[in-house]
């Protein structure tokens, strides 16, 4: 099964404002077949990562799920368990009026091994 992670992303307010209040998560499973998807997501506080997202569920083949995730932390991280290689997984902030954070954005060739 592979395992992916969005690495750990800096979100600490600048002049008051996070970049992100939100995560968005995309995935497509472009298998011929069901697939298996595990999302934990986790802040830290301190040196301790703290699981607070933790999310089971099956893909269809050929089908897409997009995961909305509270990220108001000054550092969080999302890791994806996923049953077959033919699932793409993309990520991506969004502020607190919805427009995308460039800063917190990975795309299905950047989500890394873990």
């Amino acid at each position: 099964m592979p395992d992916l992670t969005t690495g750990l992303f800096e979100n600490t307010p600048v002049e008051g404002v996070r970049p992100s209040s939100t995560l968005s998560v995309n995935i497509s499973n472009d298998d011929t077949s069901t697939v298996d998807v595990q999302i934990e997501g986790f802040f830290q506080s301190g040196t301790t990562k703290v699981k607070y997202v933790e999310e089971f569920f099956t893909l269809t083949a050929g089908s897409v799920a997009l995961r909305s995730y509270f990220a108001q932390f000054d550092a969080f991280e999302f890791q994806f368990t996923v049953s077959s290689e033919a699932v793409e997984v993309t990520a991506w902030g969004k502020d607190a009026t919805g427009n995308l954070t460039t800063a917190h954005r990975v795309v299905a060739q950047e989500v890394n091994p873990f």
